[in-house]
């Protein structure tokens, strides 16, 4: 298990076709890959969350085209796609007290991995817990 803080971009968008095929388009256009994506639909409007390849390149192709975008940092989580590996990353972080505030399941680059994308309520210690998990051999390490 490895993992890495990435910046993630969120979008509201119009609830209406067409418009994640306009975002994926210009991002294409622009150069940047899409690593991660979820989209939550509501009455009115959606919201994306986009982990790009550029954040920087990514975040200034969206505002130019009028788009509002909030930036967050999360944490990428790299698993292995093992039975119960999730279980015990999500065990640890709440035995010490970290709330995962939404979390979404992405493929990796590597084949036998899923990248898990979270954003939780206090970074740093989840890093921690995170190392702390990956070193003490209940995770295969990469």
């Amino acid at each position: 298990m490895t993992f890495t803080l990435r910046r993630q971009l969120t979008v509201a968008l119009e609830n209406e076709p067409g418009r994640l095929a306009s975002i994926s388009r210009l991002l294409a256009n622009s150069g940047v890959t899409i690593d991660g994506l979820c989209v939550i639909d509501n009455i009115e409007q959606g919201v994306v969350r986009i982990l790009p390849s550029d954040a920087d390149v990514c975040h200034d192709h969206l505002t130019s085209r009028g788009f509002y975008v909030v930036e967050s940092e999360i944490l990428a989580v790299n698993l292995s796609n093992m039975h119960g590996i999730l279980a015990r990353v999500t065990e640890a972080l709440a035995h010490g007290k970290v709330n995962i505030d939404y979390a979404y399941v992405t493929a990796a680059r590597d084949a036998g991995y899923s990248m898990l994308a979270m954003k939780v309520s206090d970074l740093p210690l989840a890093e921690s817990i995170l190392e702390e998990l990956a070193f003490d051999g209940s995770l295969p390490s990469d």
